[in-house]
């Protein structure tokens, strides 16, 4: 096996480097690598467990403080839109009006079509002194594209994927797009979106966005 591929999974655990002239790789004991991978997946599990029960406390609590859930029964509280296209444009026209804050959690891919349709945007709302923050699953593919973004928005970056995109306008209103594909064009693509303006459903994914941004690091960290 030549040195490159040896040092890749020394990396992953897989082997053991004894120093020496030559140098001695020895395997890992497969038991050893599956329980260290095992706790890994319990500590994340434990970690969205955590997030989720937190807020199904702060959901109970609002019901309770209310006295009762407002979910959005009302017609001028819930809209559906269709089409790729149609969605950008209309998150196009809530980023105009923006005056305090921007939420926006992306996709690998997703980041890349909210360079292509709304970069000019972020920027200026960022100049009119909105608070503009960009939470997303980066990959090298996308690295470049993210680093050019970087220059007009705060991102951070996130191990933990959501299946979905979304925007959240002024902790007011918010968008929650279904990718169909999940590719990078911003004009083709069978997209639904959910665009709401419900209180409780809002301030839900306010608590997740800033619960996911405190365990989440710096694009170039």
């Amino acid at each position: 096996m030549n040195p490159a591929s040896l040092r890749l999974l020394e990396r992953k655990g897989l082997v053991h480097l004894t120093p020496s002239i030559p140098e001695t790789f020895t395997a890992v004991s497969p038991l050893i690598v599956l329980n260290a991978k095992a706790r890994e997946i319990a500590d994340q599990a434990a970690s969205v467990l955590e997030v989720v029960q937190k807020l199904a406390e702060e959901y109970a609590l609002k019901a309770n403080c209310s006295g009762g859930l407002e979910l959005p029964r009302e017609a001028n509280e819930l809209w559906h839109i269709d089409g790729r296209k149609h969605i950008y444009h209309s998150i196009s026209k809530m980023l105009r009006r923006a005056d305090k804050s921007v939420s926006y959690y992306a996709t690998p891919a997703g980041l890349v079509r909210a360079y292509k349709a709304h970069a000019d945007y972020l920027e200026n709302v960022g100049k009119r002194g909105v608070t503009v923050r960009l939470l997303a699953q980066t990959t090298k593919e996308i690295r470049s594209v993210a680093s050019e973004l970087a220059t007009v928005v705060k991102i951070r970056r996130t191990t933990k994927p959501l299946g979905a995109n979304f925007v959240c306008i002024d902790g007011r209103e918010l968008v929650v797009i279904e990718n169909s594909p999940n590719d990078f064009n911003v004009e083709r693509g069978g997209d639904r979106a959910a665009w709401t303006t419900n209180k409780l459903l809002v301030g839900m994914y306010e608590s997740l966005f800033e619960r996911v941004c405190e365990n989440s690091a710096p694009l170039h960290q």
